[in-house]
């Protein structure tokens, strides 16, 4: 028998072959085997170490060197020599000692095992490793599998419901990445009696922009902010009461205000309106939180003269924070026992409540426009009654011989 796979070339003590597999299981090429060499002359080696699949070590050293792509042949056994076939008897059980070994620690060993098939290095899990099957004929939660040979059992033992499959009922913290589109209507369950939370986040330093959130049972406020920045918050609240209060101007095309007289009770005319009047002044002014100016009345003043104009804000809100706190909920441990355990979430909680004293005054100039309208009417009725007594005494006056073309300031030069 001989061994031609591939081609061959050679220096020194080494052949190095190119296509060959000099280390596969039941070649039988061993030390002792005689290659030959197809040069010009031929040369004949004497193998000392099969190196690899692709190299042998030989003797004597090649002379000379031989060439990339010469063919070769190596003798495996001699059918006249008892000696060789020893040899190859004993690699033939070499080779079947080292599978019966390599099965034995798969059979044997944990973990993965490493074992050499025809000379390649195979790795395998061993036996103890592999998932048993429980009696049901499922793989138990603890392997890895998920206990049970039906999707509604394995849900149950894995603790997942058909309820959070189907949405996203359940689920606490993380990140959606992508956007979202929802069919329907979206509602925030408050974590307190009025709290809840709406936040839009700088992406780099996580801090809010702009967030809205419920408190005092109903009233919604949102607020903006620049997020690098403490302090500047800026707040936009609608009120339970039907109130819209702002920390700045508001812009529009046009304002309408309801003053229908169904909606009214108590009706009463302003008395006195020249008078109150007097009290106020007009002003200019420069607001101190944005250096722009403006004109108006001052609340104080209009407050003695129309306190029914009068109105106020809060300058504070309640500031919340955002706290980590344990809670107990059921779950189904790896027998499908329902158990109880402790998790952790993230609530919001007041962590400062406002300062109830610091509010500013309101002006609705629409009262004040009121007060202005009547006193336009008290003025009409005074003019009106100076012009009548007017009237009166130029008809008096002409009675007595009162000429109203005669310039009686004028007196005649003597």
């Amino acid at each position: 028998m001989i061994y031609t796979t591939g081609t061959i070339t050679g220096s020194g003590n080494t052949l190095n072959g190119t296509g060959t597999n000099f280390a596969a299981a039941g070649s039988l090429i061993r030390n002792g085997c005689t290659v030959i060499v197809l040069t010009s002359p031929a040369q004949v080696f004497q193998i000392t170490a099969v190196n690899s699949a692709t190299q042998l070590a030989v003797t004597p050293a090649v002379n000379p060197a031989i060439p990339a792509g010469t063919r070769y042949a190596i003798l495996l056994s001699d059918s006249k020599s008892l000696d060789g076939f020893a040899l190859d008897l004993a690699e033939t059980f070499g080779m079947y000692q080292a599978y019966m070994s390599g099965f034995g620690d798969v059979m044997t060993g944990s973990g993965n095992v490493t074992i050499t098939i025809n000379g390649v290095a195979v790795t395998v899990p061993a036996q103890k490793s592999l998932v048993q099957k429980g009696a049901n004929g499922a793989a138990p939660v603890e392997s890895g599998g998920t206990g049970s040979t039906t999707a509604a059992g394995a849900r149950g033992n894995l603790g997942i419901s058909d309820k959070q499959l189907n949405s996203v009922d359940g689920k606490t913290g993380g990140t959606i990445s992508s956007p979202i589109s929802i069919t329907g209507g979206v509602s925030i369950v408050t974590q307190a009696s009025s709290y809840g939370d709406w936040n839009f986040i700088y992406p780099s330093t996580l801090k809010k922009m702009a967030y809205a959130f419920c408190e005092n049972y109903g009233d919604l406020v949102f607020v903006t902010t620049q997020a690098t920045l403490t302090g500047t918050e800026k707040y936009f609240a609608m009120r339970n009461n039907g109130n819209f209060t702002t920390q700045g101007n508001i812009s529009c095309v046009s304002l309408t205000q309801t003053s229908d007289a169904d909606k009214k009770d108590e009706i009463t005319t302003i008395n006195d309106a020249r008078d109150k009047i007097r009290l106020l002044r007009g002003v200019t002014y420069i607001l101190k939180d944005t250096g722009m100016p403006s004109a108006g009345v001052i609340a104080q003043e209009l407050m003695d003269v129309l306190p029914e104009a009068i109105g106020s804000v809060f300058d504070d809100y309640d500031q919340y924070e955002s706290v980590e706190e344990p809670y107990e909920v059921e779950t189904l441990d790896e027998n499908g026992e329902l158990i109880t355990v402790t998790e952790t979430r993230v609530v919001t909680r007041l962590k400062r409540a406002r300062d109830d004293s610091k509010r500013s005054y309101t002006v609705d100039y629409a009262a004040v426009t009121g007060l202005v309208l009547q006193t336009a009417v008290e003025l009409d009725q005074a003019v009106a009654a100076l012009e009548k007594n007017q009237r009166n005494m130029a008809a008096f006056l002409q009675a007595h011989g009162y000429n109203p073309e005669t310039d009686y300031t004028v007196t005649e030069e003597n």
